[in-house]
């Protein structure tokens, strides 16, 4: 199988027939299987050692050279189809992920925090804690199992604000190109903070959510939407609308909209993120009448 039409399924920018190519082949044999397994391999451990790299100005590199770059990683473990990576870069304070579109990513942290990473999240943390608290940088969505350790918090810091707690399980969306910031508590307690002052406090089962520059406050209802970390993208009565948003955010596609009248009526469904951004929009098109393309050259998929 053509590398370069590999990495563009990973990259989530194949066409429909370069889809269909892979997948009849992968089917084919268990050795093509394999093949596909360990390409998806070298091509995470690429990314993820080369996080100062766009993904515009990445090269396709042979299987050689990637590893030679993938000296840095001390750990790659494969646990159901995920591929859990731990960095060692000495001459460097925190180390970079940054998640594939249409991919999650599973790592344990040095305080045995367990963290799930979401498509097209920028993810910052260090080696080892220091002595005072315990701070990660996030763009993207990521849901958190914090250890809890009274005497060092642990801070998640992302464009819009703070979010501070001890020990919590907790899912935060904050992606600064849509300029998202919702947080989501499950257990334990946490504090957000905005320009370095507390604005609110959350209790299990509550959410905040960033509207018009002000944190509302809300209580959880639908618990679906956070099976992403279980490769599940779920929709319970959400409008086209919103929908195509997130496809937009987990896929890293451009999604443009010509029709003035969109279909107002919701939908209730689940997607695996695996399936890619054409097959939901197919999967759409069977109860909400609607009309698509794509743009082969630069990716961009028209609504009418």
């Amino acid at each position: 199988m053509n590398r370069k039409i590999l990495y563009h399924f990973f990259e989530n920018r194949a066409t429909l027939d370069e889809e269909k190519q892979i997948r009849s082949w992968m089917n084919k044999s268990e050795v093509n299987f394999q093949r596909f397994m360990q390409a998806r391999k070298e091509y995470d451990i690429f990314t993820l050692s080369n996080s100062d790299t766009t993904r515009k100005n990445r090269k396709i590199v042979h299987s050689q050279k990637l590893f030679g770059i993938a000296a840095a990683v001390i750990l790659v473990l494969i646990v159901g189809g995920l591929y859990l990576f731990r960095f060692v870069n000495k001459s460097e304070q925190y180390n970079t992920i940054l998640v594939p579109p249409g991919q999650r990513i599973n790592l344990i942290l040095s305080d045995n925090s367990n963290v799930w990473l979401n498509a097209n999240t920028t993810f910052r943390y260090p080696t080892q804690f220091s002595k005072k608290n315990r701070t990660i940088f996030l763009d993207g969505e990521a849901y958190l199992d914090v250890s809890k350790n009274k005497r060092k918090p642990f801070i998640i810091k992302t464009k819009q604000g703070d979010i501070r707690v001890t020990g919590t399980s907790l899912n935060v969306e904050a992606y600064s190109k849509y300029d998202s910031f919702e947080t989501s508590l499950f257990t334990g307690s946490v504090d957000i903070y905005r320009n370095e002052a507390k604005v609110v406090s959350l209790k299990p089962n509550e959410k905040s959510t960033l509207d018009n520059d002000e944190l509302i406050i809300s209580n959880i209802i639908d618990t679906d939407e956070y099976l992403w970390r279980k490769g599940l993208i779920v929709f319970n009565n959400k409008k086209l609308e919103d929908i195509l948003l997130s496809l937009e955010k987990y896929f890293d596609v451009s999604i443009q909209i010509n029709s003035k009248s969109l279909p107002q009526h919701t939908y209730t469904g689940k997607f695996r993120q695996s399936d890619g951004v054409d097959y939901a929009l197919r999967v759409l098109q069977r109860s909400i009448q609607f009309q698509y393309e794509r743009d082969e050259i630069t990716g961009t998929i028209y609504i009418k």
